[in-house]
This record gives structure tokens, C-alpha cells and sequence, in this order.
């Protein structure tokens, strides 16, 4: 695996106006092994036997031929799972200037997977690959129907529409050979740009049961999306230099032709407009409220949770992630999970 890379919050914050922050560092353990299957020998795979690939639990970093592009993630399989028992499944987004390492990093995914028996997969974006280190300003299609998105994930938006939900339906599809998957529990994080393509996975991707969208924003209108009721749970932090806290928090300052994103869920899931508010602090004292929309169907809770102070990164990161992790504040990954068992199971 490449080595970690050193940036400073200076030479980050000096390129705000053109990206969406890096965050995290990649991860500690290097990649077991590495498989290259075609999108359409991966589908037939899960449509007949899953579970039959041996030698694939832990890490591994794996390349997939998606529409003739060679696309690459992290696969995350415990070696506690039984390969043929279906088990819940992740799908994990970095955001601009960002790949699959960092978020491996970043978010602790893989402990969680362990201690809950479940799948996860970082993908890399669009012209990104976590091997070489290569990134790119736009890596994800966030609105396919060329709708414009809240605050700055719009100079992130790579154009090229279609072949990230392709790389996920192959993604998935590689996954199902070494291990069977739970299709009723599919889940999607993102942080940043990758937040933003979450946003757009809720709206379009009937598959995908739950989403957990963490600094990033969504179009000005849900109401063309393709799925019904989405359980949504949404990270923020209020001191977000980044991406604007209006285009995700009604209390914060409002983005001209963009009501926020949780007041956007609320709506389409058929919430009420009011809202419990939960207190929860991280370890280290960081403060944090979230918001429980009042009314909501079964299949349908929304939530949102900011954290006060804290800038554009990941809430709960690991300080090995880099310094855009915000390790006081409650985990999100935790949160979010805890979020997907009450409420989308």
C-alpha cells in the first residue's frame, strides 16, 4: 500500500473555493490480495452461488472492469463471517481529493465490521485508485438528471453519469462471490463528495435500504427520486468551511434555492416538519445534537446530527486518519449504524 501523504490545514483551507477537503490517511494494514473479475461475471455470480470464493476474509484490495474502466475499492470481509450465511452490506464514499484508503482510515469501518458481522466496501471514485494515489477534484456523479446540488459539491461534479451506480451493482456482485449478502440491508455512507453521492444513491437506488450522508448536500428537489421511504441519518458540523451547514441543518444559514437536506428528507419520506432534539457527546466532551423528525413512517426516520464547532471532517475520525479527523466528537460510524439497526431492519 502507498505511504500515508502529509498535508496541512493551511494548504487545504487555501484551496477551499475548488474542492471539498481531503481527510485521513490510508490504512495501517496493507491490501491480503487483490482479484480482477468483469461487471457481468461478477452479476452472474450473484444471481447463481454465493458465498463460493475461498480465501477472501479481511482486507483486500480488488479491480473491476466497469464499462470498459478499470475501477479498484477495498473489500471488508471479517474471517469470523460464514461465507454462506447473507450478511448486511456497506457501501463507503471518500470525497474530492480523497480515495477508498483514506476512508479506511477515517471511518474505522472494519472495527465495526468485526464486531457486528457485517460486509464493507470502500470504493474508489471516478479516475482514482487507492494503489497509485491518485485523486481527482470530481470523483462521483451526485445528480444524473443535471440537477444542481447545495453550496460547493457542484465544482465537484464529475459529469460522466451512470457508471458509479454500474461500478456499484459490480461491486456488489464481486462481494456476493466470497461472501452472501443480506440484499434487504444495504447500506450507503459518504463523507464530503462522497456524502453528496449518498444523497444521490437515497434519491435513485432502490436496493440500497438505508443512508448516512455525512458532510455533503443534495439536489434543490427530491421529488423525481426513484425510491420511496429511505431511512436517513445526517452528519454536519457547524463550523464547516467547506460545505455550507444551511445545506444540510435548518438551523443554520440558509442556501438560496436549497431548503436543507434533512428538511428535504422529512418531506419525502412524509415526516413531520418538527423535530425531537438528543444530546450526544463524543469521549472527549465535543458537543453534539441530533435531531429526530417527529412523525416519520417505520420505513422512513430521518435524523440529523451536527456537531458544534467542528469543521469539515469526519466526526469521531481517528487521529491516525490525519488531522481532518475529529476524534472528540461522538463516532458517526457508530452512529450511524446504530441508526440502520433501529430503524431500517
Amino acid at each position: 500500500m502507498r505511504p500515508p501523504r502529509a498535508r496541512s490545514r493551511a494548504a487545504l483551507l487555501s484551496i477551499l473555493p475548488l474542492l471539498i477537503s481531503h481527510c485521513g490517511s490510508p490504512s495501517a494494514s496493507a491490501p491480503l490480495a487483490s482479484s480482477s473479475d468483469s461487471g457481468s461475471d461478477a452479476a452472474n455470480a450473484l444471481a447463481l452461488d454465493c458465498g463460493t470464493r475461498t480465501h477472501a476474509s479481511g482486507q483486500t484490495f480488488r479491480t473491476l472492469s466497469v464499462e470498459g474502466t478499470s475501477r479498484t475499492y477495498y473489500a471488508y470481509l471479517p474471517a469470523s463471517l460464514d461465507a454462506t450465511t447473507p450478511v448486511p452490506f456497506v457501501f463507503v464514499t471518500h470525497g474530492a481529493l480523497m480515495d477508498a484508503a483514506d476512508m479506511v482510515a477515517v471511518t474505522q469501518y472494519e472495527a465495526l465490521a468485526d464486531s457486528e458481522g457485517i460486509a464493507v466496501a470502500f470504493l474508489d471514485g471516478q479516475d482514482t485508485s487507492s494503489m497509485t494515489g491518485t485523486e481527482t477534484l470530481a470523483p462521483w456523479n451526485v445528480s444524473d438528471n443535471g440537477a444542481a446540488v447545495c453550496g460547493t459539491g457542484d465544482l465537484a461534479n464529475n459529469q460522466t453519469a451512470g457508471v458509479d451506480f454500474a461500478f456499484m451493482d459490480a461491486v456488489e456482485a464481486d462481494v456476493a462471490i466470497d461472501q452472501c449478502l443480506d440484499t434487504a440491508h444495504i447500506f450507503a455512507t459518504g463523507f464530503s463528495m462522497g456524502g453528496y453521492f449518498t444523497h444521490h444513491v437515497g434519491c435513485d437506488r432502490t436496493d440500497v435500504r438505508a443512508i448516512a450522508p455525512h458532510s455533503g448536500a443534495t439536489i434543490a428537489s427530491l421529488s423525481a427520486c426513484k425510491t420511496g421511504h429511505v431511512p436517513a441519518i445526517i452528519f454536519h458540523g457547524t463550523s464547516d468551511p467547506v460545505i455550507q451547514e444551511g445545506c444540510d441543518d435548518p438551523n443554520g444559514a440558509a442556501q438560496s434555492g436549497f431548503p436543507p437536506s434533512a428538511t428535504l428528507w422529512a418531506q419525502k419520506n412524509g415526516c413531520a416538519t418538527t423535530y425531537s432534539t438528543i444530546t450526544d457527546d463524543g469521549d472527549g466532551g465535543g458537543d453534539g445534537q441530533c435531531y429526530l423528525y417527529d412523525g416519520c413512517p417505520a420505513d422512513g426516520q430521518v435524523e440529523l446530527c451536527t456537531f458544534t464547532g467542528m469543521g469539515h471532517c469526519w466526526a469521531g475520525g481517528s487521529v491516525d486518519a490525519g488531522q481532518f479527523g475529529c476524534p472528540t466528537y461522538a463516532h458517526a460510524t457508530r452512529v450511524e449504524w446504530s441508526f440502520f439497526k433501529q430503524y431500517a431492519w
